[in-house]
């Protein structure tokens, strides 16, 4: 009995001293700064996945291209050539050369061909809960011929701005143009489409197919076959007869000059660009 006491207090010394030999060195490290090793599990890599830009909104689409012509990416300061398929949203432009030429569809269907030597920029196209939309489009210079599918909703609205005034439609096809470096800008209602005896209709008469064309205030309603004209802060002219074979002094007097809707003169026709 007495044997077997003394071996297990022997081995309980035994047990001790080996404790001490691990916790000694242990406490010394932390004691100077030291860190006691930590074990830890590395993580496995897992997929990664890169962000994808947010759509800010409805686009339009570029159709169709030919010659110079350049696109500029809201908040960019670097034109770049357009390509057929590209999108365009709010707060883009695009420009034509001398030899260039756009064909832009939008999201509810309307068409914008940009001829040569002119530059638009998109100010709004959206959609609202309720399904109406609005296109918003400055033309700062140069041609532009607009389609316009009829609006069902009264609240969407297809507009140009120009330098001097600006075209609205619920639906029908005309022509924005823009002198560049003058502003002095015009819009034409063209005839339907297949409609070979289309002749013009005056304002007066409440043409269906019509722009409402804004200068200074005024307004006027240029129906089929019409144009109105306006130089930067005068009234627009009254709408005239517009034939595309004609010199568009039509709307000017021999002597040069024209008077707007309220009778005011606005200066002489400029005589090259058209």
């Amino acid at each position: 009995m007495h044997k077997l006491v003394e071996a297990l207090r022997q081995k309980s010394i035994l047990l001790v001293a080996i404790t001490l030999v691990v916790l000694v060195p242990l406490t010394g490290c932390a004691e100077q700064g030291g860190t006691v090793p930590t074990i830890t599990a590395t993580p496995t890599s897992g997929p990664t996945t890169t962000p994808q830009p947010h759509a800010t909104g409805p686009t339009a689409t570029i159709s169709s291209v030919s010659g110079e012509v350049q696109v500029l990416k809201g908040g960019s300061d670097n034109w770049s050539d357009a390509t057929s398929g590209m999108k365009l949203a709010t707060g883009d432009g695009l420009q034509t050369g001398s030899d260039g030429y756009a064909l832009i569809v939008f999201h509810e269907g309307s068409v914008m061909e940009i001829e040569a030597d002119s530059e638009i920029a998109i100010e709004e196209l959206s959609t609202s809960d309720t399904g109406s939309t609005s296109i918003r489009i400055k033309q700062l210079f140069g041609n532009a011929v607009n389609r316009v599918e009829q609006l069902a909703d009264s609240a969407s609205k297809y507009e140009v701005e120009m330098p001097a005034g600006t075209a609205a439609v619920r639906g029908t096809n005309f022509i924005t143009k823009v002198y560049k470096n003058l502003g002095f800008s015009c819009t034409t209602t063209l005839c339907e489409e297949g409609d070979e005896d289309c002749k013009p209709v005056t304002h007066s008469s409440k043409g269906e197919h019509c722009v409402a064309f804004t200068a200074k205030g005024v307004s006027v309603e240029v129906c089929q076959g019409m144009k109105s004209c306006a130089w930067p802060g005068s009234p627009p002219t009254q709408p005239d007869y517009s034939d595309p074979k004609d010199d568009p002094t039509n709307l000017y007097d021999n002597s040069g000059s024209a008077s707007s809707s309220n009778g005011s003169p606005m200066g002489p026709l400029p005589t090259t660009g058209w």
